[in-house]
């Protein structure tokens, strides 16, 4: 492990002169055998596959040979650097504004990593706020101090202040993503991936997909040069100036202005053919009225921007598309013009596949899909239309296989693909007769099979109050006690577990080691929202409609009316699991080893008002010893407000 993992530069040498020569027969002659050659030669490779290089993995009922195609190395240290500061940028091509950077890009350039290899990331804060970050989907063990968790785990980092977190990426896998846990950074450009393959010794679904060696052994390429996909809802104003607006009037900011993939993007005014969503008027944004009669902007103009990203075929025949939604707002349903998708994987892992014409992508969520690169060599629109009732928004990729490009100028900005082509309609839903995903059917590939029994149920419920000073402000809550921001800049729980106050806290102790927990979570609101924890999986043992009249999993399982709402056989298995309106969500999971987590949703206006809690796992059992640079971080040190308000 404690080989370095370095890119070695390549230095071409500079050739010696020579005397001038008539090279221009030769060189025609030379081309020529050339060409013939590579032309039979092309030939014979067609009519004899089996000589072409494979790459060995675990593949279920396809066996493979095991030439490798490049070789595999062996788990080492992968050392990132990571400065966060802050730029002028203009993504969409409407407005330039201060944006959140990381080594001076949004999103952050992908981390590469292989699974078993111990990342290093160096971070370094030159912003004039404190700051911390957090990779979804990573299970830092019981080193939490590395989850980011401003306030639970860790200080938050302050300005010039640098440290390391430590990934051990043994027995994880997938296109992980960051934010930060502080405040709202992240809502500002603060994001990026971490891309971890899998071990070849990881059993894959791809001949599930195809039985055909050659589909397979493509397949394989196709995860070695993936393409990752980050879908962001962007607004011009920035968060500061949006909060305060939320406290003085009641705004709350679900407006967007345009939808970044991979960081670009390109400003699009509500369609004229959609005049309502859900029975309510929208505004040239798209956006339905402020219940509180707020104005966040002002007439939508459309901008020019780059469509990103062009995602080019490169003459493959299979290509690996990891989605992910890094905004903090919408669902967003996804199509490719013209192709189907495989999903293979969710960030809990591989799953069953399932072929699909539109996916389902909730807040935070990721998913891995296949496609086959079968069709006419042109651009393939991607589409995300937004799935909400509180805007309809749209964002453009493209799939491009080679071709000349004719009857557009250069220089001038790729037209917009017709909005009513494609197999979603403005609203979001599906048109008929296309293959919506099933996310609930997305059962784990090797077969996972949560804990049969729970020893403990909590009871939460997403809910939220009036603030008694400031009527636009809601306290929101879990357990009945909001996780204020003022929490983020505190003593972190993990170092004082025993420390508690006289008052209601966001924080759930004596979950004892080894115990099968289940969170039977029910929302008082009339919109879905997605509910992540940190550090671990769980499992989606069910959900339903409705408040659960039950007090536990085991009784509803005895219930005719609710029995039919679980499923404790080949549940999903994943990091993210949406709540849904009015209705009610289990889950379950083991806790295998003490650690200091969190359970919260992932909707930015619910998130800064409270809707969060610490989880204190395992705190029956020795907890570890926090390292010195941690228990010694710099930090400021303050009492905890009198009132207690969201944002004090």
């Amino acid at each position: 492990m404690d080989d370095k993992v370095e890119a070695v530069p390549f230095i071409a040498q500079e050739d010696s002169p020579k005397k001038k020569q008539n090279r221009g027969p030769n060189l025609l002659l030379g081309l020529a055998c050339g060409l013939v050659l590579l032309d039979l030669g092309t030939r014979w490779i067609g009519s004899h596959p089996d000589i072409l290089p494979k790459w060995h993995a675990q593949h279920k009922d396809c066996d493979l040979p095991s030439t490798p195609l490049a070789e595999v190395r062996e788990p080492g240290v992968v050392d990132y650097t990571l400065t966060l500061s802050q730029a002028w940028r203009n993504p969409d091509g409407a407005w330039w504004r201060p944006m959140f950077v990381g080594n001076s890009e949004t999103p952050f350039e992908t981390i590469h990593a292989q699974e078993g290899d111990i990342v290093k990331i160096h971070m370094f804060n030159e912003l004039q706020l404190p700051w911390a970050i957090h990779w979804l989907g990573l299970d830092s063990g019981s080193e939490t101090w590395n989850d980011g968790s401003a306030g639970v785990t860790t200080y938050p980092l302050l300005p010039r202040a640098n440290r390391t977190a430590v990934f051990n990426t043994t027995g994880q896998w997938g296109l992980k993503r960051c934010l930060d846990h502080v405040s709202v950074p992240s809502v500002e450009g603060n994001y990026g991936t971490m891309w971890i393959r899998p071990s070849p010794n990881r059993e894959r679904p791809y001949s599930v997909i195809s039985d055909d060696k050659q589909d397979v052994q493509d397949m394989l390429e196709a995860e070695a040069r993936p393409h990752p996909v980050t879908v962001y809802n962007y607004q011009h104003r920035q968060a500061a100036g949006l909060i305060a607006q939320l406290q003085a009037e009641g705004h709350d900011p679900y407006c967007f202005q345009s939808v970044l993939i991979n960081g670009k993007g390109r400003v699009h005014c509500k369609p004229p053919q959609l005049d309502k969503l859900d029975g309510k008027a929208l505004d040239t944004y798209g956006c339905v009225p402020q219940a509180s009669g707020a104005v966040g902007y002002g007439e939508c103009k459309p901008s020019n921007g780059d469509y990103e990203e062009i995602i080019h075929t490169d003459n493959r025949r299979w290509i690996l598309l990891q989605f992910t939604n890094t905004g903090f707002e919408h669902v967003w349903r996804i199509s490719i013009d013209n192709h189907k998708m495989w999903v293979v994987a969710n960030d809990g892992g591989f799953v069953q596949p399932q072929e699909v014409d539109v996916l389902h992508l909730i807040d935070a969520d990721t998913i891995h899909v296949m496609v086959r690169l079968d069709q006419p060599a042109q651009d393939y629109a991607i589409r995300f239309y937004s799935y909400s009732k509180m805007q309809s928004i749209q964002g453009f990729a493209y799939l491009r296989y080679p071709h000349r490009r004719m009857g557009q100028t250069i220089g001038e900005p790729m037209p917009q693909p017709k909005l009513e082509d494609g197999p979603v309609n403005l609203d979001g839903t599906v048109k008929k007769g296309f293959v919506l995903e099933e996310v609930d059917k997305l059962a784990p590939f090797t077969p996972n099979k949560p804990d049969q029994k729970a020893d403990l149920t909590l009871r939460l419920k997403a809910t939220g109050a009036p603030d008694p000073v400031n009527p636009f402000v809601t306290n929101c809550s879990l357990n009945g006690a909001p996780w204020q921001l003022f929490r983020e800049f505190m003593e972190p729980v993990a170092l004082h577990l025993k420390k508690q106050s006289s008052e209601p806290e966001p924080i759930i102790r004596n979950l004892p080691l080894g115990s099968v927990v289940d969170i039977i979570l029910e929302n008082d609101l009339p919109v879905d929202l997605p509910f992540y924890k940190h550090n671990n999986p769980t499992f989606k043992i069910g959900s339903g409609q409705g408040k659960y009249p039950y007090e536990s999993v085991a009784e509803g399982l005895k219930k005719s009316d609710t029995k039919k709402s679980f499923n404790l056989e080949n549940p999903t298995y994943g990091y993210m699991h949406e709540l849904p309106a009015g209705g009610w969500l289990a889950l379950r999971w083991k806790i295998n080893k003490p650690a200091a987590t969190m359970f919260t949703v992932y909707k930015v206006r619910y998130f800064i008002q409270g809707m969060q809690v610490a989880l204190l796992e395992g705190d029956d059992a020795p907890w570890p010893e926090l390292p010195k640079e941690q228990r010694e971080l710099p930090h400021v040190d303050f009492p905890i407000p009198p009132s207690r308000g969201i944002f004090d």
